[in-house]
């Protein structure tokens, strides 16, 4: 049996992950999302397979405290970068700090005094909508998080959690609630039914490609797209929100993973709602071609921020 199914724990037809207590309903959209994954896991391995034949020199990765799983994208573009995962950090070129929970103590990597490896992601341990909301406001100058008991208008409901996607629409002033955030509903719609919005991967300070995401309006909170596709990133977002991300990425410690980005269509102004240095991905709705395409990018980066540091 597979040690990645450890990860989760199965009750009749649900599905809990244990890192983050996010739950999924064992339906037919879930179901779905895993064989549109599955062929291009297989084709990774077989990649990989093959590379393991030729002898050359690769790059060590360390995680800190756990290994990403084959689903989680660092995982596949460290893996396409023709990187080697070792456990031992004193061996290691770079070590990225890998835990899914959505806040944790600053970690502190064992046996720091000996090891030389460039570290990554080591400030980034709080990634709560609430940090989220704050930092976005001092980089930006303006706020996606409201007081819900004065707030009047419509009000996006979500829980701190990670990965949760428990997320409601409801009419503000209400009572808050302790564990959940308030955020003001940005109104990315699309032809008046589609949910969109931009997962912007950042590594080493850089927005290499663009996941334009869209779901159903009535599903705008959930983890399954009706459609993904790749754009470049000047097509999406002008150099001044490139450079305002990038600020917002360095403040919150994010040195490589995704943030999801929505454009007001009233206003104009985009919007950081959310942070993710553990992110799933290539996205299962993008076609084949293109999770080749962007795995190749982003591996591309990656490598120069484990040579370069930067």
């Amino acid at each position: 049996m597979p040690s990645w199914l450890n990860d989760f724990e199965i009750k009749g037809r649900s599905i809990t992950v244990k890192a983050t207590g996010a739950r999924l309903q064992l339906d037919r959209e879930t179901i779905g999302e895993f064989f549109a994954w599955l062929p291009f896991y297989l084709s990774e391995a077989l990649r990989r397979g093959l590379s393991a034949l030729l002898p050359k020199q690769r790059l060590k990765l360390a995680y800190y405290p756990v290994a990403p799983r084959p689903w989680y994208l660092l995982s596949v573009t460290a893996r396409r970068a023709g990187t080697k995962t070792v456990r031992d950090y004193a061996r290691a070129d770079a070590v990225f700090y890998f835990e899914d929970k959505t806040k944790t103590p600053p970690p502190q990597l064992p046996g720091a005094a000996t090891v030389s490896a460039k570290l990554f992601n080591f400030g980034c341990y709080d990634i709560s909508k609430s940090r989220v909301g704050e930092v976005f406001e001092q980089v930006f100058g303006y706020p996606i998080t409201v007081d819900p008991q004065t707030y009047k208008g419509l009000i996006a409901v979500k829980s701190e959690k990670n990965g949760a996607h428990d997320g409601y629409v409801a009419e503000g002033p209400l009572p808050r609630k302790p564990g959940w955030v308030y955020q003001r509903l940005v109104d990315s719609s699309v032809e008046g039914k589609w949910g969109e919005d931009l997962r912007c991967p950042i590594i080493g300070g850089d927005i290499p490609l663009i996941f334009i995401k869209r779901r159903p309006l009535t599903k705008r909170f959930a983890n399954v797209n009706t459609s993904v596709t790749l754009q470049t990133v000047d097509d999406l977002l002008s150099k001044d929100e490139q450079d305002g991300l990038k600020r917002f990425a360095a403040a919150m410690g994010l040195d490589c993973g995704g943030m999801d980005v929505l454009r007001d269509k009233h206003n104009g102004k985009i919007y950081v709602v959310d942070v993710n240095k553990t992110d799933m991905g290539p996205p299962t709705s993008l076609p084949f071609k293109d999770k080749n395409k962007a795995t190749k990018i982003l591996a591309a980066r990656l490598l120069r921020l484990i040579q370069d540091g930067n």
